[in-house]
């Protein structure tokens, strides 16, 4: 019992250390955050909430990586790194929340429900009134924490210091989502530096080509962030659909898009050129996807859209905008037809790809198991037919194709029990509990009834926006960085 306690005191003081530094970034994000919100808002009002939240959250960083970690080793193995990753996005949660306590009068619940939202990247907010309501660096704060959530803030402390050794390793598998992000290097940091570059690349030019379609600064900036992190956050209440602006949505597609993408193959482009990108079979299924479900969709909404242009312009972004699980809106897809309800409810599913900054399932495994279905359905009739699943020309092993199979199960099944946790705790009819379960776990936010895209989710009780928040973070880290802290044998070596 004695070596039991000694082994789980050595494990809080080691991720003790890097947990500190963490917080130490986050506050230094929100000065940045402070100091550039300030700079639009032509003056320094309202900055006083993230001063005073960063200088908690540098003390609390302070106190966690000077003084409780002090005497912990530097080096992170498999274990203190899924607990650095899980407790690292619950305290950003709590931390990253205090400048709407104390700047904007949220409840303690309310405040870590859009936080979270917003790191995940799940865009589900409470907020009934978004003008008006936030301070411009407040504004800039909401919309960053999709862009820092997006690629991840450990995978930026990965890239930030160099001295993690085997553990940056650990802590980048347990939050980069998907299996087997492509054109990766074995060179962790230098990895994470390079993505981080290829990401702030892309966010200055979308917020450049915004501006040109005519968006302020600021807007183009704040709906860059959001876009990039694949959230759905917005500064209008109406969210892109308010600028009324067909080129703006355009620039918004095309880079919902590109941030669906496994950002690694944009690494491989720097050293192999563009043709990498067509020749990965999961960005073909991917575009072949989208382009297929666009088709049907405009198809199916063309009477009540009034012309092919109206109908192809709201089609393709609402496809775009689920599928990426952005969240954007410029139309009501809940009034949409049947069919496109239907399909739109598949792209929850089916999410973006492996390695991108977009949620659900990821569009890797759904190829795996579309793949696994074809060659047992061969085998109904070919018994000792030996065929290996195929995406491409990669082959995936029966052990890849189970453990495939038990992500899918996994994520189907929580979003069924998430359900009827939501319709036990708040009463709520079928149509919004599955879709409340669904939005939160695929991070897309917007479903359909009472969370449709034209509704929000502060009508919840506190006790199911926690519950949501925790399938936001389920669906984000893809469940088994979380599900291992349950494990008993987690906690003892």
């Amino acid at each position: 019992m004695r070596n039991a306690r000694q082994d789980l005191s050595k494990l809080l003081r080691t991720t003790a250390r890097p947990l500190g530094f963490l917080m130490m970034v986050l506050a230094a994000l929100m000065l940045a955050c402070a100091a550039v919100g300030g700079l639009f808002q032509q003056g320094w009002e309202g900055l006083a909430p993230l001063l005073i939240s960063a200088i908690i959250t540098l003390a609390t960083g302070i106190l966690f990586g000077v003084f409780i970690g002090r005497k912990a080793r530097k080096r992170l193995g498999r274990r203190e790194a899924i607990l650095v990753v899980s407790i690292s996005w619950i305290l950003a949660g709590f931390f990253g929340g205090l400048p709407f306590v104390i700047g904007a009068g949220f409840p303690v619940h309310d405040a870590f429900f859009e936080t979270i939202s917003g790191f995940t990247t799940t865009g589900a907010t409470i907020m009934t009134s978004i003008e008006g309501q936030l301070s411009a660096p407040l504004h800039l704060w909401r919309l960053f924490t999709h862009w820092l959530g997006g690629l991840g803030l450990v995978l930026l402390f990965v890239a930030i210091f160099p001295a993690l050794g085997v553990g940056g390793k650990h802590l980048f598998r347990s939050e980069v989502p998907g299996p087997r992000p492509q054109g990766l290097v074995p060179r962790i940091r230098e990895t994470a530096s390079a993505l981080w570059r290829i990401y702030v690349l892309i966010t200055v030019l979308e917020t450049f080509l915004l501006v040109l379609a005519g968006l302020s600064p600021f807007e183009a900036l704040a709906h860059s962030f959001s876009t990039m992190g694949t959230g759905g956050f917005s500064t209008l209440d109406t969210s892109v659909g308010g600028f009324d602006s067909a080129l703006v949505e355009m620039v918004i597609l095309v880079f919902m898009l590109v941030a669906g993408t496994n950002f690694g193959l944009f690494y491989d482009v720097t050293r192999r050129g563009w043709r990498v990108l067509f020749q990965n079979p999961e960005f073909r299924y991917y575009l072949g996807i989208y382009a297929v479900v666009t088709i049907i969709v405009v198809i199916d909404i063309l009477p009540t859209q009034g012309g092919v242009l109206e109908s192809l312009r709201h089609g393709s972004f609402q496809v775009a905008t689920v599928m990426t699980t952005t969240g954007f809106g410029t139309d009501d897809f809940d009034l949409y037809p049947t069919l496109s309800k239907v399909l739109l409810i598949c792209m929850y599913f089916v999410g973006g790809s492996a390695g991108s900054t977009a949620g659900g399932m990821k569009v890797i495994r759904v190829a795996i198991l579309f793949k696994a279905l074809l060659v047992e359905v061969r085998r109904t009739h070919r018994p000792n037919l030996v065929a290996p699943v195929m995406v491409g020309r990669q082959p995936f092993s029966p052990q890849a194709i189970v453990e495939v199979a038990a992500f899918c199960g996994v994520f189907c099944a929580t979003v069924l029990g998430g359900a009827a946790v939501v319709a036990m705790l708040d009463q709520v009819d079928l149509i919004t509990a599955f879709m409340a379960s669904l939005a939160c776990l695929a991070n897309v936010g917007p479903g359909l009834g009472l969370v449709g895209p034209t509704h929000n989710y502060a009508f919840f009780s506190p006790a199911t926006k926690y519950f949501l928040s925790a399938l936001m973070l389920l669906g984000r880290l893809e469940f088994f960085t979380l599900l291992a802290l349950l494990n008993p044998r987690f906690w003892s070596r």
